[in-house]
């Protein structure tokens, strides 16, 4: 059963949070290329949806894009959303329904037993509760047409099933999730898949009869909260993301590219990247001082996340690592396809970063300990200066049937 990995993490002026989830042999630094085409979406990292509405709270290492949904089938009952969270950690889209026009009805989908579908989407700090719903969506000038989607603090299901909700936290607003929506883009065409399908997993999938009284249910995977490229009539093998390369001290108001497809149009070709097949977890393996653990590559982490206690970790309890200056290491990635490659990484003073950067919102070594302590979690400081290719479950991209990574 694969697992959730939406880790969304903010930098405020008084609390700097840190959740999990530099340089390799095979070098392929992009030139990004934002302009509009069809199989192209601008990426930018700012200071997040609260900011812009004027709170003093800013996002750090948070790549969003503007996503366009409409009722199934329509043209002109449409509604664009701004910063949805760009994760190849998970898969599926999900909106936080504040954000949704009044006039956005959208069609509700029903478990087995005819009573309205919810989701539980759990995370490493939180969890986020809603209906799941069916909508049109629109990137670019892709489209993944009637796709279950899920809409996140649905005032209609009120109750949280305590299988869901544990004792984590409730991320159900924007002002909590630290982003109008999240849109999973990994290399699962499902966000549960055939476990789902074959038996009711608590913290999952709920049948809800009134929208109260939900029990765990069964789920084809026709119904589950699906990954968007994977329903794209073309381009849909996979995505890639190009980040610049930006500077030790950081940099503000970043843009790449989401470009869906691999090896589908000429923008979207491997060229010199290197190929690491995955395993049925989406994971390569991952040498890090003598130890070797899993892997995953995740955009929707704004960190590199892996245990190493010769670090310091901040004072403040944020999850960063301060060290006293500037420490490299050396990562060994080995796919399941033999491919290795030697990735050197920077970690910097994270409390030294945000005081003396404050403006910035884009930083290539920040680090911190792992959420999962056997994992290494490539997160976004990974993917400045690179392009890096995710490619779908199953299916052939650039001539590799995926799961892969290649950058």
């Amino acid at each position: 059963m694969r697992s959730l990995t939406y880790l969304l993490c903010v930098l405020s002026s008084s609390l700097l949070l840190a959740c999990g989830g530099g340089g390799g042999s095979d070098n392929n630094t992009p030139t990004p290329t934002p302009k509009p085409t069809q199989n192209v979406q601008a990426i930018v990292i700012d200071s997040g949806p609260l900011a812009a509405s004027g709170q003093s709270v800013n996002a750090v290492n948070s790549p969003y894009i503007s996503v366009t949904i409409c009722q199934p089938g329509s043209t002109t009952q449409c509604q664009t959303i701004d910063h949805i969270l760009v994760d190849t950690g998970s898969s599926g889209l999900r909106i936080i329904s504040s954000v949704l026009s009044g006039s956005m009805t959208l069609p509700a989908l029903t478990s087995s037993s005819g009573n309205p579908l919810a989701e539980c989407a759990r995370f490493a700090d939180g969890y986020s509760w809603g209906s799941v719903k069916q909508a049109d969506v629109r990137i670019a000038g892709e489209v993944a047409s009637s796709i279950p989607v899920h809409i996140i603090g649905d005032s209609a299901f009120p109750s949280v099933p305590s299988g869901c909700s544990g004792s984590l936290v409730a991320e159900n607003t924007v002002a909590a999730f630290h982003a109008n929506g999240l849109i999973g883009i990994s290399t699962f065409i499902q966000d549960c898949g055939s476990a789902c399908a074959g038996q009711a997993l608590e913290g999952w999938y709920y049948s809800c009869p009134g929208g109260a009284n939900c029990t765990a249910t069964t789920l084809p995977v026709s119904s589950q909260v699906a990954n968007p490229v994977a329903a794209f009539t073309t381009d849909n093998n996979g995505t890639v993301i190009q980040m610049p390369a930006i500077g030790a001290t950081g940099a503000a108001g970043v843009t790449g590219s989401l470009i869906f497809g691999i090896g589908t149009q000429a923008n979207n070709a491997l060229g010199s990247a290197g190929v690491y097949t995955l395993n049925s977890s989406g994971n390569l393996s991952v040498l890090y001082q003598g130890q070797v653990m899993q892997a995953f590559f995740d955009s929707g982490s704004n960190g590199l996340f892996f245990t190493d206690s010769t670090i310091p970790a901040c004072s403040n309890g944020s999850g960063f690592y301060c060290p006293l200056s500037s420490v490299t290491r050396n990562v060994t990635n080995t796919g399941l396809n033999g491919r290795s490659n030697i990735v050197s990484i920077n970690i910097a003073n994270a409390n030294t970063l945000f005081q003396s950067n404050p403006n910035n919102t884009a930083f290539n070594n920040l680090g911190g300990s792992a959420a999962f302590a056997s994992f290494f979690d490539w997160g976004l400081p990974f993917f400045f200066g690179r392009s890096v290719y995710t490619a779908l479950e199953g299916v052939s991209a650039a001539g590799t049937v995926g799961p892969y990574v290649a950058y």
